[in-house]
C-alpha cells in the first residue's frame, strides 16, 4: 500500500477483504480500427495480441482460459478471489447476445467475484451500456474505456479511429447507468508535448471516474511504431522525465481516484524500448521518491486542475 496514492490492490482489499487477482482473457474480438469499420491496421502502438497479456492461451475457450489462468495464479500467489479480465482487443465489440454468453461463462466459477471489461469509447452504444448495467447490478463490474490522449491530432496519428469528443460522450452516457469506470492514458505518444499530456490529465481529472491507468509509450515488436523507432522517426521518453510527469499527474488527479497502473512492463521478447520498461519496481520507487521530495501526494493540486 502506498502512502502517496490510492492503489488498485488496496481498493480491491477494501472492497473484498482480501487481495483479488485479475485473470486476463482473449475472447476472440477485434477492433473497429482493425476490421475496416472505421480504419484498418489497429492502433500503431498495439501488437498482434491486441494488448492482451502474453500469459493468455488464446487457443482455449474462455472457460478454459479462465480455469488455466486461475490455476497459474493460485499456484504462484495462493490466490482465493479473481476478476475475469476481458483484456485483449475491444470487449464490447459484438452483439449483446454474444457478450452476455461470454460474460456469463466468465462468472461461473465461485471464486470469480467480478468482471473487468476493456473497450473503446466508440463501442459503447446504449444497448451495450444497458447490458453492462445488468452486470453492474449483480456483480462487481469494472468498465475500462481506453482513450490514451484527448487530442484528436494524436488520436488520428496513432490510427485510433475515434475522437476525444467520443470519449467524453461515452463517459457521460456510461455514468448515467451508474457504471464503475476506468480509463487509460499513455505518456510519450508521437508529437505530444509535456503540456499536451498534462492537458489530457486536466481534462480527465474532474470527470468522476473510479480509476485510471497511466503508462509510458512502449515500442512493441511487430507494430508500425517499431518501424518508426528503428528508422529514427520516433523516440521514447527518458525515465526521469516520465517519473516527473507521473508525479505531476498524480498531484492533479482526485485523491480518491483509484490508480490501477503507473508503469507499463514487459519482457525483452516483446518490447524494444524503453529499456527501463523492464525495471518496473525501480521506476515505481522513483515516482514515490519524487513525491516524497516534493512533499506532495495524489490530489495535492486537484482543486486547481478541476477548474481548468
Amino acid at each position: 500500500m502506498s502512502q502517496f496514492y490510492r492503489s488498485f490492490n488496496n481498493y480491491l482489499r477494501e472492497t473484498f477483504g482480501e487481495r483479488v487477482y485479475r485473470v486476463p482473457l482473449d475472447a476472440g474480438f477485434t477492433c473497429p480500427n482493425r476490421d475496416g469499420t472505421r480504419l484498418f491496421g489497429g492502433c500503431t502502438f498495439c501488437d498482434e495480441r491486441g494488448s492482451g497479456a502474453p500469459t493468455i492461451k488464446t487457443a482455449l475457450s474462455i472457460r478454459n482460459q479462465l480455469q488455466s489462468g486461475m490455476a497459474r495464479i493460485r499456484k504462484r500467489f495462493k490466490a482465493g478471489k479473481f476478476l475475469a479480465y476481458f483484456q485483449a482487443f475491444t470487449n464490447t465489440y459484438a452483439p449483446e447476445g454474444v457478450l452476455k454468453e461470454l460474460y456469463d461463462v466468465a462468472l461461473e466459477p465461485e471464486d470469480v467475484v467480478g468482471l473487468a471489461v476493456g473497450t473503446r469509447p466508440d463501442c459503447l452504444d446504449d444497448n451495450i451500456l444497458a447490458l453492462l448495467k445488468t452486470y453492474h447490478e449483480k456483480t462487481f463490474l469494472f468498465l475500462e474505456v481506453g482513450v490514451q490522449t484527448i487530442h484528436n491530432r494524436t488520436l488520428e496519428a496513432i490510427n485510433r479511429g475515434h475522437t476525444g469528443e467520443e470519449f467524453f460522450d461515452a463517459v457521460e452516457r456510461a455514468q448515467k447507468h451508474g457504471l464503475r469506470l476506468a480509463t487509460h492514458l499513455i505518456f510519450g505518444l508521437p508529437g505530444e508535448s509535456e503540456a499536451d499530456m498534462m492537458e489530457t490529465v486536466r481534462r480527465v481529472a474532474p470527470l468522476g471516474l473510479t480509476a485510471i491507468k497511466i503508462h509510458q509509450l512502449c515500442i512493441y515488436k511487430g507494430t508500425p511504431m517499431e518501424e518508426d523507432y528503428r528508422a529514427g522517426r520516433l523516440q521514447t521518453m527518458e525515465e526521469d522525465t516520465y517519473v516527473r510527469l507521473v508525479a505531476d499527474a498524480l498531484e492533479m488527479l482526485p485523491p480518491d481516484l483509484v490508480i490501477m497502473r503507473l508503469v507499463a512492463e514487459g519482457s525483452q521478447d516483446e518490447i524494444i524500448a524503453p529499456s527501463w520498461a523492464f525495471e518496473k519496481e525501480r521506476v515505481m520507487q522513483k515516482i514515490e521518491a519524487e513525491l516524497l521530495r516534493r512533499g506532495s501526494k495524489q490530489g495535492s493540486r486537484f482543486a486547481g486542475a478541476a477548474l481548468i
